[in-house]
């Protein structure tokens, strides 16, 4: 094996060193010249940028690949603060929604609230209505140390909704008129105004209808659409009269007028129910 020359390797390295050179200033002087460059030149210059295109294809590559992937990180994170700015303005919107919501429901309670001005009432706000029993009862925030007892008067939205059914020190759980299960201590009612009233019980409640049913009535008068209906007073203890209850849309009747039904249209939304009125009894009696 023959022993590695480093001095003929030094001499060959300063020989191409010195024709690049050389190269280098003959291209210059015919740049500024004008002039053809020579066939030596030219191979040289063609050698020089085919060298330059195969070095620099690499560097560039990575460079590309660099880019792509700044920039789909910059993606990245405009996409999650975007999610983030949705999300933000979901929330914000569904605040805002429930804030006008419970705006509402205030509103409608301060106009109950004056239309009770000859009432003994206690406030209150629903704390539980469950799912499984929506249209059954729901539990409110008042119990005894508020004075309030078994078959008082439930109001809320505009109208009458149902009877408080149990009480306990600090809640009371109220039975609704729109319950399919039957109304404890059906209401007597009486429909219109005046020596035109009759009177009877509400004794039910039509889903289909979405509308309270009432029965035994004192007379076979037809009564007409929108007939207003009130409580009549008539049960005694906590029963006070003139609470609005509804208004008729409409009857159903039996070959032998036994079973004469009128449906009542609620005048409160039975669904959305948030703060509620307990009506003790009315100023001066009942």
């Amino acid at each position: 094996m023959k022993k590695f020359n480093l001095s003929k390797l030094i001499i060959i390295t300063l020989i191409i060193i010195i024709a690049a050179m050389s190269a280098i200033v003959i291209s210059a002087k015919n740049f500024k010249s004008d002039r053809e460059p020579s066939a030596m030149t030219q191979v040289i210059n063609d050698g020089t940028s085919f060298v330059d295109r195969v070095l620099a294809a690499p560097i560039r590559f990575v460079q590309d690949k660099t880019n792509q992937l700044t920039d789909l990180m910059q993606t990245y994170k405009q996409n999650e603060s975007l999610k983030t700015q949705v999300a933000k303005s979901k929330d914000d919107a569904s605040k805002l929604n429930g804030l006008e919501s419970e705006n509402t429901e205030l509103k409608k309670a301060l106009k109950l609230q004056e239309t009770l001005t000859d009432y003994q009432t206690v406030a209150a706000n629903v704390i539980t209505r469950n799912p499984t029993s929506w249209n059954d009862t729901l539990v409110i925030d008042s119990g005894s140390k508020d004075g309030l007892k078994t078959g008082m008067i439930v109001m809320a939205n505009g109208g009458v909704i149902g009877r408080v059914t149990q009480v306990n020190k600090e809640s009371s759980k109220v039975a609704l008129l729109s319950s399919s299960k039957g109304i404890e201590n059906k209401i007597p009612i009486r429909l219109g105004n005046g020596e035109e009233s009759s009177y009877g019980l509400l004794t039910g409640y039509d889903s289909q209808q979405n509308a309270y049913i009432i029965t035994q009535l004192t007379t076979q008068d037809k009564f007409d659409k929108d007939t207003q209906v009130y409580t009549s007073g008539l049960g005694g203890g906590d029963s006070p009269r003139d609470l609005l209850v509804g208004t008729v849309i409409g009857e159903k009747d039996d070959k032998q007028g036994l079973n004469r039904q009128i449906y009542v249209k609620p005048a409160s939304n039975l669904y959305d129910i948030r703060f509620v009125f307990v009506v003790e009894r009315m100023i001066g009696g009942n």
